[in-house]
């Protein structure tokens, strides 16, 4: 029997771009490559009932909850862990190889790891997805991009973002997706992907209405609940369109809120850390860009403490009131 490899990665365009560099870089080493896509909350699940072989983990962020027994089943596992990502890590995940790093994009770190392996024309698939995922100030993108007509690159990057939001949960089209990418393939060339895509920008352009129609704020929070769109794009312009510090996109699901929020010149990570850890819910991400999952109940909460946070960040009065 010859070598596997499964890829556990995140479902976004970060994510799959990751997926398809670790692909096409490992691809001659390893008889059989599966990918599989997980997010923090699902990682212990997904790991035990699909890691095969040697195993990269990409784009996934380690959840404050399942942290412990995240670092039990890295050490127990007969073979090899590689872990690469780019959110803030606070667990010591001894037992995996660890490529770790805030700023970049998990695409970039990716690349940085393997792309002594592959053709420097692959640079461009990490460029996407450090664009998708707003990582696209870092100076290994600014000379990367060099190398590029950007316009050209931006363009294929929008693509590829819009049409994955736009597939969702279908996985098996995610994985075609990382198979024409690890092909070096644009995302443009991908006729489903196009059209999925332009799909999705008719979404998001009826989203911005919505939003400006049914937006609330409190304090320095804006939020709003089942935004007809992607709730990272809700929580955006719900933020942006009411000049808050913070914006909140929530969507029912039974009992619970599956949450998004975006910032600017506020930690929502350590926020939500500290807010796991005191409720025993999930949350977490990056500075400005995050995400929860919370019972229905503690909303109101969860909204109360968050616009004191922020006021205690010494926003203004006009956030308090």
């Amino acid at each position: 029997m010859g070598r596997r490899l499964t890829i556990l990665a995140h479902g976004d365009a970060d994510g799959v771009c990751s997926a398809a560099l670790v692909k096409a870089a490992l691809r001659d080493q390893y008889s059989e490559i599966q990918v599989v896509f997980t997010h923090p909350v699902d990682l212990v699940k997904d790991f035990q009932q699909y890691a095969r072989g040697d195993v990269y983990i990409v784009d996934v962020a380690i959840d404050e909850k399942a942290a412990q027994e995240v670092q039990k089943l890295f050490r127990a596992y007969g073979g090899r862990v590689v872990y690469i990502d780019h959110h803030p890590l606070s667990a010591d995940l001894a037992g995996a190889e660890v490529i770790h790093e805030e700023g970049p994009s998990a695409s970039e770190l990716t690349y940085r790891k393997l792309g002594g392996l592959l053709p420097p024309s692959y640079s461009r698939v990490a460029l996407y997805g450090a664009i998708s995922d707003y990582m696209d100030y870092t100076e290994w993108v600014k000379s990367a991009l060099e190398k590029w007509d950007k316009r050209i690159v931006y363009f294929e990057a929008g693509v590829l973002m819009q049409g994955l939001e736009r597939a969702r949960k279908d996985h098996d089209f995610k994985r075609a997706v990382v198979d024409h990418l690890a092909e070096n393939r644009t995302p443009s060339s991908m006729e489903r992907l196009m059209k999925l895509a332009e799909e999705q920008a008719g979404i998001n352009e009826a989203l911005v209405g919505w939003v400006e129609r049914y937006v609330a704020k409190r304090g320095g929070v804006a939020f709003v609940v089942n935004p007809p769109g992607p709730l990272g794009l809700a929580a955006n312009l719900a933020r942006g369109l009411t000049d808050s510090p913070v914006g909140i996109a929530a969507e029912e699901r039974g009992d619970i809120y599956v949450m998004s929020l975006r910032s600017v010149q506020v930690d929502l990570n350590q926020f939500l850390r500290d807010f796991a850890r005191r409720y025993s819910v999930s949350g977490g991400g990056h500075k400005n860009a995050a995400g929860a999952r919370i019972p229905k109940r503690l909303f109101d909460v969860f909204v109360e403490e968050l616009s004191s946070y922020i006021s205690r960040l010494r926003w203004g009065p006009a956030f308090s009131q």
